[in-house]
């Protein structure tokens, strides 16, 4: 009976531990505010991206859309092949494939930070971004 008890205090001892080890591991690895692995938040924005058009490319985890920044090349025409950029959705924002996110007059888009994600071909870091009053 002791040498029972003495497995089930190490059994249920070592699950303890176990739990504790992951619990720390799932704390330390959550490096981003917004919970959206990749993600890297500035606490200030940074530059302002020359684009006033952007296609969104891909929906990501959490509603976020990885888009490319448009440039004019007749008109009002746009050519959407510059840079990718990642936007965050939030409650008020949905975005879906192919939608076009044109920046209202006397916005900006400005860089908030940097998503990481992996491609066939390795990782890509882009700049994550959002839209400021100039």
């Amino acid at each position: 009976m002791k040498n029972f008890l003495i497995f089930l205090a190490g059994f249920v001892s070592g699950i303890i531990c176990l739990f504790l080890v992951s619990l720390a591991v799932a704390y330390g690895s959550n490096d981003d505010p917004q919970g959206i692995p990749g993600l890297t938040i500035f606490e200030q924005p940074a530059d302002v991206i020359p684009s006033d058009s952007f296609e969104v490319l891909q929906v990501v985890s959490g509603g976020n859309a990885l888009a490319n920044a448009g440039e004019k090349f007749y008109g009002n025409e746009y050519l959407y092949n510059g840079m990718v950029v990642l936007f965050l959705a939030n409650e008020n924002t949905h975005y879906y494939d192919d939608q076009i996110i044109s920046v209202p007059r006397g916005k900006s888009v400005r860089q908030i930070g940097t998503y990481q994600y992996e491609t066939k071909l390795g990782y890509k870091t882009v700049p994550a971004v959002a839209i400021f009053d100039n």
